[in-house]
C-alpha cells in the first residue's frame, strides 16, 4: 500500500510540473501569443515591440503575453537592451497599447 500511495504522488508531482513547465514556455511561444492576440482582439507582438522601442531604442531580447492580476487584461513584457548594455523592462497593456512600465532591469 505504501509503495502505491508513493508512487501515485510521484506521478501526480511529475504531472504537475510537467504541465506548470509547458503553461511558462506557451507565454513566449510566438503561435500562442498571436492565437491570443486574435482571439481576445489585442495588439499583435510586433505592435508591442514597436511601442517599447519607441520609448527605448535598442533590441528586444525577449517578449511575452501575460495576464494581469485580478482580471485586469493582457499586457506584453517587453525586454530591451540597448547599445551600452543597459537593459529595460517595458509593459505595454495588450488592449490599449498603453506603456505600463518602463523599468531599468
Amino acid at each position: 500500500m505504501k509503495k502505491l500511495n508513493k508512487m501515485t504522488l510521484a506521478t501526480i508531482l511529475a504531472s504537475a510540473l510537467t504541465f506548470s513547465t509547458a503553461a511558462v514556455v506557451a507565454d513566449d511561444d510566438p503561435a500562442t501569443m498571436q492565437m491570443k492576440a486574435e482571439k481576445f482582439g489585442l495588439i499583435s507582438s510586433e505592435e508591442a515591440k514597436n511601442i517599447a522601442l519607441n520609448e527605448k531604442s535598442g533590441v528586444v531580447t525577449d517578449i511575452e503575453l501575460d495576464s494581469i492580476d485580478n482580471g485586469g487584461g493582457w499586457e506584453y513584457e517587453v525586454e530591451v537592451v540597448q547599445e551600452d548594455g543597459t537593459e529595460w523592462d517595458i509593459d505595454v497593456h495588450a488592449k490599449t497599447g498603453e506603456l505600463r512600465k518602463v523599468e531599468r532591469d
